[in-house]
């Protein structure tokens, strides 16, 4: 009865102030404290509800969000963030302060902490004594993170990390308020009196029994934020539906203001907001164990005789034709990785693949090829363009190959066994950067294919550099050392879309972590 008594009340003025923006959720949270949450439903309501250091912008950019400005030193090593003054805590409770640096060094110092069990603890280890604090060879006191003064951060770190800026904008950097955290005994972020609000909005209300069907979150705009940065939503409301498929009628009915689609539908998205995001890469990976693939020469062959464009037009509207391994929304600095790097210099079709395959055969003694198989699980909505993949194989090399469609529990079987010769696989980093889709090759699943300590550390070594130049050189040899080996090629870009009302506006969406931010947002009819 209090969604619907507030979805009556709501109110829209000229500007869009007053508007209770609407979303579905599918789940109900699992934690509200931002050095542990992982699942996307929690990291959608601390994005709402914290600010850390930085953010990402709408056009992709790092930019200041609880700081005011930042400085870093020439060799990189230190980042001194300068506060915006007049920040306060919103809570449901009786509790207030003002938001300091120290809320930031606690913060670090927690996800650290063994008795915390953050799982990011190993994405900051760039910081100077996080791996000797993380081992309790060293006190909390000891990490590169202190407070100058009451308004002044600074990080020392243990190697020039050149995406270091990033890693701040995610939910794990968010500050955390000492005295709160201490206030809550034991329950920080398991309820809303037992979470605490920097950001845009504050949580009201969470209520959710698994046994009801009117489970709900309510955000109310935090006026204190509102003071530095002006906030046009008065309310979000959160409605935990338990199944993410009623988000289409949803929405079409109007009961929710926006939401996430994976697949293309040209009509309706031509009469709503629509942003596409090309976030996923999808490719065959070869079992380096597998007969016939073992062999580098082969393989060569097989990736060589591809030709993308000859699929390009069966494509489904939310795949595109990929060359490289990272897809076009990965950004470096604020700039697309690939508008850096393009990838059509990674394209390795030759049509002269058909006489490297013949002599790879007369070389190594081999007759003919047995049928090879590509296996595809069946969530896979591009088939099509696999069969042609088959199809160029046989007309191409004269190889009997043929496309195993198996259900998704069966192909993640396979793979986990590696009971497969090739396996069409999607590549999904947790976040907005290019080291993190290089790690499924170096420490990932994958790891297994590309047996390469050169390689791992190569990408560290990426990681650590001071200029963006020399990030795009590096990261770009290393994309190339990759496809060289013939063991992964791309072959689609996937997309997901972010769909809204077109009366509403300015709502930025992040699709790595599956979540909107609706600081910016307005509504106007």
């Amino acid at each position: 009865m209090m969604i619907s008594i507030l979805l009556m009340v709501s109110c829209k003025e000229d500007d869009g102030s007053g508007y209770i923006f609407k979303i579905n959720i599918e789940n109900n949270p699992k934690n509200l404290d931002a050095q542990v949450a992982t699942d996307k439903e929690s990291i959608m309501i601390i994005t709402n509800m914290m600010e850390g250091l930085m953010k990402r912008a709408d056009n992709g950019a790092i930019v200041p969000a609880a700081a005011e400005s930042f400085e870093m030193s020439e060799d990189g090593l230190t980042y001194t963030f300068y506060l915006k003054k007049n920040q306060k805590w919103d809570t449901v409770s009786e509790f207030t302060a003002d938001v300091k640096a120290d809320d930031f060094v606690f913060a670090f110092q927690r996800m650290f902490d063994k008795d915390t069990k953050s799982p990011y603890f190993k994405d900051f280890l760039c910081i100077k004594n996080a791996s000797a604090v993380s081992n309790d060879i060293m006190s909390a006191n000891h990490l590169g993170v202190k407070a100058i003064d009451d308004y002044t951060v600074e990080f020392t770190l243990e190697y020039p990390y050149y995406d270091f800026l990033t890693l701040l904008t995610k939910t794990a950097a968010m500050p955390c308020n000492r005295d709160f955290f201490e206030f809550t005994q034991g329950k920080y972020g398991m309820s809303a009196e037992a979470t605490a609000s920097n950001g845009a909005f504050y949580l009201k209300e969470w209520n959710y029994d698994p046994y009801w069907d009117n489970n709900y979150i309510i955000m109310r705009r935090n006026k204190n934020y509102s003071e530095n940065k002006y906030v046009y939503p008065y309310s979000l409301n959160f409605f935990i539906t338990g199944d993410s498929s009623v988000n289409n009628a949803s929405f079409s009915e109007g009961d929710i203001d926006c939401y996430v689609e994976t697949e293309y539908n040209k009509k309706f998205f031509e009469q709503n907001n629509c942003s596409a995001y090309q976030t996923k890469t999808i490719g065959l990976l070869f079992n380096v164990n597998a007969e016939y693939v073992d062999n580098y020469e082969i393989r060569e062959a097989l990736v060589k005789s591809i030709n993308r464009e000859a699929f390009v037009h069966e494509l489904p509207e939310n795949l595109s034709v990929a060359y490289g391994i990272i897809p076009g929304e990965v950004m470096l600095q604020g700039k697309s990785y690939r508008s850096l790097s393009p990838d059509k210099l990674l394209s390795l079709y030759d049509v002269n693949a058909a006489s490297l395959w013949q002599n790879t055969l007369e070389k190594n003694g081999i007759a003919s090829v047995d049928n090879l198989k590509i296996t595809v699980s069946d969530s896979f909505s591009g088939s099509g363009s696999i069969y042609n993949i088959s199809d160029q194989w046989r007309e191409k090399l004269l190889l009997m190959s043929s496309v195993e469609i198996v259900s998704e529990t069966e192909y993640k079987s396979k793979l986990a066994e590696k009971n497969y010769s090739v396996a069409l696989i999607e590549l999904e980093a947790e976040n907005n950067s290019v080291f993190d889709f290089f790690k499924y090759f170096t420490e990932g699943e994958y790891s297994f294919v590309f047996d390469n300590a050169s390689l791992k550390n190569d990408v560290k070594t990426a990681s650590m550099s001071t200029s963006l130049a020399d990030a795009v050189e590096k990261y770009s040899d290393i994309e190339k050392t990759i496809l060289d080996e013939y063991l992964f090629v791309p072959l689609f870009y996937k997309n997901e879309f972010f769909i809204s009302d077109t009366s509403a506006s300015d709502i930025i969406y992040h699709p790595f972590i599956s979540s909107a931010d609706f600081s910016e947002a307005k509504y106007f009819d």
